[in-house]
């Protein structure tokens, strides 16, 4: 994403705007709606990206999409945005308002990518692991499957990862095996 510098202070506008006015976890849920959508739909990207297609296409597009999904001051958020020929802006001031907006409730975001499901143990593992490796109070798990891990885990936390899975422990074994 290009922008992220605009779309950070757009993104802080709006949170200003739902504080104000007391609705900013359905601003929340409303910017997480549309990223996905934008993350989702590549012609929607396309639409409002194009200097071709005319402000009030786009608008029509915004409001048939999130009409009766989102809160009515973040759909005219996004119009006044879309009038001022930022459409192009929206994905990343969705994902920098999602950022700021869990910043401020202390929230980390970790990923947590296992082989299969994940029980009640693991959970709590992955969960006192991750306590340890960020300074955040509250921890919001991104849960992915990938079954190459074989067993174990993977934690993503920010720029920090522990890798307990089988596949690494597996691959360690292997190059001690190679080197004796």
């Amino acid at each position: 994403m290009k922008n992220l510098r605009v779309a950070n202070r757009y993104a802080k506008a709006l949170l200003g705007l739902a504080e104000e006015n007391d609705f900013s976890d359905q601003a929340f849920d409303d910017m997480k709606l549309v990223y996905d959508v934008f993350v989702n739909s590549k012609e929607m990207k396309t639409v409002m990206k194009s200097p071709i297609v005319r402000v009030s296409k786009k608008l029509n597009i915004i409001n048939s999409v999130f009409k009766d999904k989102i809160h009515t001051v973040t759909l005219h958020y996004l119009n006044i945005i879309t009038r001022k020929k930022r459409a192009a802006l929206i994905e990343g001031i969705a994902w920098e308002f999602q950022k700021i907006h869990k910043e401020n409730l202390d929230i980390e975001t970790v990923t947590l990518i296992t082989a299969g499901s994940i029980d009640e143990l693991l959970e709590k593992k992955a969960l006192e692991i991750s306590r340890k490796l960020t300074k955040k109070s509250n921890i919001e798990f991104n849960r992915q499957v990938n079954p190459d891990l074989i067993g174990g885990f993977v934690l993503r936390v920010g720029d920090m990862q522990y890798d307990a899975s089988v596949k690494r422990k597996l691959a360690k074994l292997r190059k001690h095996l190679m080197e004796q």
